[in-house]
């Protein structure tokens, strides 16, 4: 059996669309069996907000356009890799697994609206080398006059490797 140890930590978010941003949900990375994310087996907040609560813990409310925060989130998880999967040895890999909506207000209505476009980024056990930055892009579906997209800027670093 071989584990790798990695520390991994939401480092920024960036406003790059046109629209103020102001994400309410969680970023979960876990780590999951490779060939069934559905099968959990460590799973960490790296970002979570509930309605009416700060998008960051200054007090930042909402993101402008070109904008950005620095988070310096970091969790610990440990992915395995056995080879030939047995019963009790079954392989992993990490996954970044966001569910986030945006609140638009249109003509006086507030839409909720899932942001799209970075779900369940996987990063597989032979991909986790070293030091390594990961951007995933988050959009939401385009509505008139709207344009919320932003990019979460993720670091993974090898704290330890075995077997």
């Amino acid at each position: 059996m071989a584990e790798k140890t990695i520390d991994v930590t939401l480092a920024t978010i960036t406003n790059t669309g046109t629209s103020h941003i102001s994400p309410k949900g969680v970023i979960n990375i876990r780590t999951v069996r490779a060939v069934d994310d559905e099968q959990i087996f460590q799973s960490e907040n790296l970002y979570q907000r509930d309605n009416g609560q700060p998008m960051h813990p200054s007090g930042v409310q909402s993101l402008a356009p070109g904008q950005s925060l620095t988070y310096s989130v970091t969790k610990r998880l440990t992915v395995s890799h056995f080879g030939e999967e047995s019963s009790g040895h079954l392989n992993q890999m990490m996954i970044f697994d966001p569910d986030l909506t945006q609140d638009i207000v249109e003509l006086g209505t507030v839409d909720t609206v899932h942001y799209f476009g970075c779900f369940k980024r996987k990063v597989r056990f032979d991909e986790i080398e070293g030091f390594q930055t990961i951007d995933c892009l988050h959009n939401i579906a385009a509505l008139a006059n709207h344009n919320c997209r932003f990019t979460a800027n993720y670091t993974i670093n090898l704290v330890s490797s075995s077997g």
